[in-house]
Parts: structure tokens; C-alpha cells; sequence
């Protein structure tokens, strides 16, 4: 989708307003976006490769970037399959992170497998089942359950992966609140 549309959520979460509400008094809304402005940067990234991705962090001295779908991003190199390209993807991803000291979070899909679960797990994830896992730091996966006599459950089910020997697996249930987009607990 258009990133103006994300960006929109992304200040509508942060203000903790609807639609409406910013729609109705677009003042207000402008007025609490002011203190992040300056701070919070949206790149159409579309088509960029990592050496892209790796100048735009150096230009900008992010503390935190987050890449919407990681696994667009290209690489030069060829690789004989995909989850072998994404396993590289994710490592020099974690590598931009150290370089650049920053908190890098990679956007990617659950497999189908992962419909209507809510444990998403390591092997749910589209296109690498091992490769993107062991070059992740941590992984979250947002699950929702299926059910037809309630298919506008808020309920979402946060699960925490961390690929260490050191690292905390579990569950947050939380609540998604549609209409400011925010995950509450």
C-alpha cells in the first residue's frame, strides 16, 4: 500500500486518534504530531537494494528503522534458492543494525500455515523456514484465531521468538484497537 496511508496509522497510533477524530479537528491532531515530526521519517524504499537501504540509514542516523516487507529488499549476489537469499538478506540486515547502531526491525509474512493460529512460530514464516530465523535476533509473530461467530475479535496473540540460547519464548495477548491502531495489553 501507499505510504501515506501507513504513515497516517502510524501518526494516528502514536496521537492514539481515529480517523474521524483527526478528520474533525485536524489541528489537534497536527498539534500532537508536531513532537515526532521532525523525527519520524517515511521512504518509499520500493525496489531498493541493501547497499540502498545501508546509504539511507548513513545519511540519516536512525535509532530505530523499520523495513515494511525486509524480504523486498535485493541483493547483488545470486543465489541458487530463495531461502537461501533470505537467510543471507536477514544477516546483512543484523549487520546494518550493528554497523549503524540502530534497532532494525524487518516486516515480513506468515506462511499460510499461520491462518487463523494464534502461535506463530519460526517454521510459519514465508519463503525461509530456517534461513531468516537464525539471522534474526528476535521474532514476533502476530496471531488471530478464526472464528466465524466472531470474526471482529480485537484479540491478538504476540509471540515472542528469540533465537538464543539466553531467550524468552512466549505469548502476549493483547487487543487491537481498529480504530487508533494501537496493540493494547
Amino acid at each position: 500500500e501507499i505510504g501515506k496511508k501507513t504513515k497516517l496509522r502510524a501518526i494516528q497510533a502514536f496521537c492514539g486518534l481515529t480517523k474521524e477524530e483527526v478528520i474533525f479537528d485536524p489541528r489537534a491532531a497536527s498539534a500532537r504530531y508536531l513532537g515526532i515530526k521532525d523525527r519520524l521519517i517515511f521512504a518509499d524504499a520500493q525496489g531498493w537494494d541493501i547497499q540502498e537501504l545501508d546509504g539511507f540509514i548513513t545519511e540519516q542516523a536512525f535509532d530505530v528503522v523499520i523495513v515494511d516487507m525486509g524480504d523486498k529488499i535485493s541483493l547483488t549476489t545470486q543465489f541458487a534458492s530463495d531461502h537461501l537469499r533470505l537467510r543471507h538478506l536477514y544477516y546483512r540486515l543484523r549487520e546494518l543494525a550493528k554497523t549503524h547502531s540502530c534497532a532494525l526491525l524487518a516486516l515480513s509474512q506468515a506462511s499460510a500455515e499461520a491462518q487463523g493460529r494464534t502461535r506463530i512460530t519460526m517454521d510459519m514464516m514465508e519463503g525461509s523456514k530456517l534461513g531468516k530465523a537464525a539471522e534474526s535476533d528476535i521474532m514476533l509473530g502476530i496471531g488471530k484465531a478464526d472464528d466465524p461467530n466472531n470474526p471482529d475479535d480485537p484479540t491478538r496473540y504476540i509471540n515472542v521468538m528469540k533465537n538464543k540460547i539466553s531467550g524468552w519464548h512466549g505469548l502476549v495477548t493483547c487487543s487491537l484497537n481498529i480504530g487508533n491502531h494501537r496493540f493494547e495489553v
